[in-house]
Protein backbone atom coordinates (compact mmCIF):
# COMPACT_ATOMS: atom_id res chain seq x y z
CA UNK A 1 0.00 0.00 0.00
CA UNK A 2 1.58 3.20 -0.91
CA UNK A 3 2.25 5.66 2.24
CA UNK A 4 0.08 8.73 0.12
CA UNK A 5 -3.09 6.33 1.19
CA UNK A 6 -4.97 6.38 3.92
CA UNK A 7 -7.83 3.92 5.81
CA UNK A 8 -10.12 7.19 5.64
CA UNK A 9 -9.59 7.13 1.44
CA UNK A 10 -10.76 3.62 1.94
CA UNK A 11 -13.07 3.73 3.74
CA UNK A 12 -15.18 5.66 1.80
CA UNK A 13 -14.80 3.21 -1.12
CA UNK A 14 -14.81 0.03 -0.03
CA UNK A 15 -17.77 -0.75 2.43
CA UNK A 16 -19.89 1.56 0.20
CA UNK A 17 -19.97 -1.40 -1.74
CA UNK A 18 -21.49 -3.31 0.93
CA UNK A 19 -23.64 -1.00 2.62
CA UNK A 20 -24.23 3.21 1.61
CA UNK A 21 -24.74 4.02 5.03
CA UNK A 22 -21.35 3.30 6.38
CA UNK A 23 -20.48 6.84 4.73
CA UNK A 24 -22.64 8.77 6.48
CA UNK A 25 -18.99 10.73 8.19
CA UNK A 26 -18.28 13.90 9.05
CA UNK A 27 -16.23 16.29 6.55
CA UNK A 28 -12.38 15.78 6.96
CA UNK A 29 -10.83 17.07 10.13
CA UNK A 30 -8.91 20.57 9.39
CA UNK A 31 -5.49 20.47 10.38
CA UNK A 32 -6.82 23.55 13.12
CA UNK A 33 -9.42 20.24 14.48
CA UNK A 34 -5.90 18.08 14.80
CA UNK A 35 -4.25 20.88 16.62
CA UNK A 36 -7.19 21.33 18.96
CA UNK A 37 -7.63 17.42 19.29
CA UNK A 38 -3.59 17.16 20.37
CA UNK A 39 -3.62 20.09 22.57
CA UNK A 40 -6.66 19.09 24.48
CA UNK A 41 -5.35 15.88 24.93
CA UNK A 42 -1.75 17.09 25.41
CA UNK A 43 -0.01 14.19 22.92
CA UNK A 44 1.32 14.36 19.30
CA UNK A 45 -0.55 11.84 17.63
CA UNK A 46 1.43 9.71 14.74
CA UNK A 47 1.40 11.31 11.71
CA UNK A 48 -0.19 8.22 9.85
CA UNK A 49 -3.33 8.72 12.34
CA UNK A 50 -3.30 12.54 11.31
CA UNK A 51 -3.38 11.54 7.92
CA UNK A 52 -6.37 9.50 8.65
CA UNK A 53 -8.52 12.32 10.32
CA UNK A 54 -8.22 14.55 7.58
CA UNK A 55 -9.77 12.11 5.58
CA UNK A 56 -12.55 10.36 8.02
CA UNK A 57 -13.72 12.46 10.72
CA UNK A 58 -15.89 9.88 12.23
CA UNK A 59 -19.24 8.65 11.35
CA UNK A 60 -22.30 10.58 11.83
CA UNK A 61 -25.28 7.96 10.74
CA UNK A 62 -23.31 4.46 11.68
CA UNK A 63 -23.10 0.96 10.56
CA UNK A 64 -21.13 -0.53 13.81
CA UNK A 65 -17.56 -2.05 12.74
CA UNK A 66 -15.04 -4.07 14.33
CA UNK A 67 -17.01 -5.89 17.14
CA UNK A 68 -19.64 -3.27 16.96
CA UNK A 69 -17.45 0.00 16.93
CA UNK A 70 -18.26 2.98 15.22
CA UNK A 71 -15.63 5.67 14.59
CA UNK A 72 -15.81 8.63 16.65
CA UNK A 73 -15.55 12.17 15.26
CA UNK A 74 -12.54 14.69 16.51
CA UNK A 75 -15.28 16.32 19.18
CA UNK A 76 -16.24 12.43 20.34
CA UNK A 77 -12.90 11.43 20.90
CA UNK A 78 -12.55 14.63 23.03
CA UNK A 79 -16.03 13.73 24.93
CA UNK A 80 -15.03 9.81 25.44
CA UNK A 81 -11.16 10.66 26.29
CA UNK A 82 -12.86 13.85 28.83
CA UNK A 83 -15.50 11.23 30.37
CA UNK A 84 -12.67 7.93 30.66
CA UNK A 85 -10.20 10.81 32.34
CA UNK A 86 -12.83 11.84 34.83
CA UNK A 87 -14.29 7.95 35.50
CA UNK A 88 -10.52 7.09 36.24
CA UNK A 89 -8.16 10.30 37.27
CA UNK A 90 -7.91 9.17 40.53
CA UNK A 91 -7.35 4.94 39.76
CA UNK A 92 -4.04 3.37 40.98
CA UNK A 93 -2.06 0.71 38.57
CA UNK A 94 -3.61 -2.41 39.10
CA UNK A 95 -1.45 -4.45 41.26
CA UNK A 96 -2.36 -7.97 40.00
CA UNK A 97 -1.33 -7.85 36.34
CA UNK A 98 2.24 -7.81 35.45
CA UNK A 99 3.21 -5.14 32.78
CA UNK A 100 3.67 -5.84 29.21
CA UNK A 101 2.85 -4.41 26.22
CA UNK A 102 -0.14 -2.50 28.12
CA UNK A 103 0.21 -0.70 31.05
CA UNK A 104 -1.53 -2.40 33.92
CA UNK A 105 -3.86 0.49 34.68
CA UNK A 106 -7.47 1.00 34.41
CA UNK A 107 -6.94 4.30 32.38
CA UNK A 108 -4.28 6.45 31.13
CA UNK A 109 -4.53 10.26 29.75
CA UNK A 110 -2.42 9.25 26.94
CA UNK A 111 -4.90 6.58 25.62
CA UNK A 112 -6.97 8.13 22.94
CA UNK A 113 -10.11 6.49 22.04
CA UNK A 114 -10.77 6.51 18.38
CA UNK A 115 -14.24 4.07 18.05
CA UNK A 116 -16.78 2.94 20.86
CA UNK A 117 -19.65 0.74 21.03
CA UNK A 118 -22.01 1.90 23.94
CA UNK A 119 -19.18 3.66 25.88
CA UNK A 120 -17.99 0.13 26.70
CA UNK A 121 -16.05 -0.93 24.53
CA UNK A 122 -13.21 1.40 22.52
CA UNK A 123 -10.23 0.64 20.07
CA UNK A 124 -7.33 2.89 21.62
CA UNK A 125 -4.45 4.48 19.87
CA UNK A 126 -2.09 3.86 23.26
CA UNK A 127 0.83 6.65 23.30
CA UNK A 128 1.50 5.41 26.77
CA UNK A 129 2.78 1.95 26.28
CA UNK A 130 4.19 -1.16 28.81
CA UNK A 131 7.23 -2.09 29.12
CA UNK A 132 7.24 -4.60 26.00
CA UNK A 133 5.09 -2.06 23.69
CA UNK A 134 5.33 0.60 21.30
CA UNK A 135 3.83 3.84 21.42
CA UNK A 136 1.33 4.25 18.99
CA UNK A 137 0.04 0.38 19.29
CA UNK A 138 -3.84 -0.22 19.11
CA UNK A 139 -5.45 -2.19 21.62
CA UNK A 140 -9.15 -3.30 22.72
CA UNK A 141 -10.59 -1.50 25.37
CA UNK A 142 -13.01 -2.67 27.85
CA UNK A 143 -14.22 -0.52 30.09
CA UNK A 144 -14.01 -2.46 33.82
CA UNK A 145 -12.10 -5.16 32.41
CA UNK A 146 -8.24 -5.98 33.14
CA UNK A 147 -7.63 -7.99 30.38
CA UNK A 148 -6.67 -5.98 27.30
CA UNK A 149 -5.29 -6.92 23.90
CA UNK A 150 -2.72 -5.54 21.11
CA UNK A 151 -4.80 -5.84 18.00
CA UNK A 152 -1.26 -3.71 16.13
CA UNK A 153 2.17 -2.27 16.73
CA UNK A 154 0.62 0.90 14.71
CA UNK A 155 -2.41 2.79 13.30
CA UNK A 156 -0.67 1.91 9.80
CA UNK A 157 -0.79 -1.59 10.76
CA UNK A 158 -4.43 -1.95 11.80
CA UNK A 159 -5.51 0.38 8.84
CA UNK A 160 -3.11 -2.20 6.20
CA UNK A 161 -4.95 -5.14 7.81
CA UNK A 162 -8.96 -3.44 7.39
CA UNK A 163 -7.77 -2.63 3.94
CA UNK A 164 -6.01 -6.63 3.41
CA UNK A 165 -9.32 -8.05 4.59
CA UNK A 166 -11.79 -5.66 2.24
CA UNK A 167 -9.86 -6.23 -0.73
CA UNK A 168 -9.58 -10.07 -0.26
CA UNK A 169 -13.23 -9.80 0.24
CA UNK A 170 -12.53 -11.32 4.18
CA UNK A 171 -15.52 -9.87 5.79
CA UNK A 172 -18.94 -10.04 6.42
CA UNK A 173 -22.15 -8.21 6.33
CA UNK A 174 -24.31 -9.64 8.88
CA UNK A 175 -27.57 -7.97 10.34
CA UNK A 176 -26.13 -4.29 9.47
CA UNK A 177 -22.55 -4.53 10.47
CA UNK A 178 -19.32 -4.89 9.45
CA UNK A 179 -17.10 -7.80 11.07
CA UNK A 180 -13.99 -9.74 9.89
CA UNK A 181 -14.61 -13.73 9.39
CA UNK A 182 -11.69 -14.59 12.05
CA UNK A 183 -12.76 -11.90 14.98
CA UNK A 184 -9.25 -10.80 14.83
CA UNK A 185 -10.59 -7.12 15.67
CA UNK A 186 -13.25 -8.54 17.53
Amino acid sequence: MAKDIHLGQHLKTYPNDITPDFFYSYPPATAEEINLLESTLNVQLPIYFRNYLSTWNGQQEHVPFIGYNSFLSIPAIIETWSMLNDLFEDEEQVDWIEEDRIKPLIWSKKWIPFTDFEASSHLILDLDPGRNGISGQIFKYHSGMSYQEVIADSFEEFSIEILKRFQGNQFLFTDGVISFEDHYFV
